[in-house]
């Protein structure tokens, strides 16, 4: 899958709105901490924070979009937040989080998920959350497994944000990039 459409935005918006409220109210979201905060129809920030040690009291921020959902995941971006206190900015105000940024997690040598700053895509590097949970993984040329693959009906945005909990909770995990050393 290297181009696909995007999904009609008022059926996406519809699905996306229904899985982010049952996201919000289930136990993942409770036992993790995950805050919500919608940006636009399409859009939803998830504060999402690791639970050892090289994480405490290091939250993230998670970008998801409904522009391809759901019959595909959900875009998937560390941003940054908004400049202004207060301000949630709407889906411009949350920039991509640079390499080497506070707001990136560092997560080493999982096989099943990365987070690259500057992945070479054809338009130019860009931030990508690699993982079969993630739109970016299938249109950069990966081919997950059948077990692997991210299945309309079956997956929701739950699978896709657990994913990205289960790295920032193992012990792969370094912490932001601003505080890591090569």
């Amino acid at each position: 899958m290297l181009s696909p459409s995007p999904a009609d935005p008022q059926i996406a918006a519809a699905v996306f709105a229904d899985h982010v409220e049952r996201a919000r109210a289930g136990g993942p979201a409770r036992q993790h901490g995950w805050s919500f905060t919608r940006l636009d129809p399409l859009h939803v920030i998830v504060e999402v924070t690791p639970h050892q040690p090289a994480g405490q009291g290091q939250g993230f921020y998670v970008k998801l979009g409904a522009e391809y959902y759901d019959l595909h995941p959900p875009t998937t971006l560390f941003v940054c937040p908004p400049r202004t206190a207060g301000d949630t900015g709407g889906a411009a105000g949350w920039s991509a989080a640079p390499p080497g940024s506070r707001w990136l997690p560092v997560v080493e040598a999982l096989p099943w998920f990365a987070v690259h700053g500057a992945y070479p895509f054809p338009t130019g590097p860009g931030q990508l959350v690699c993982c079969s949970m993630t739109f970016g993984y299938y249109v950069t040329g990966h081919s997950p497994t059948a077990g692997q693959q991210w299945r309309q009906g079956q997956h929701t945005l739950v699978a896709t944000l657990s994913r990205i909990q289960d790295a920032l909770d193992s012990p792969n995990y370094r912490g932001p990039a601003d505080a890591v050393h090569p």
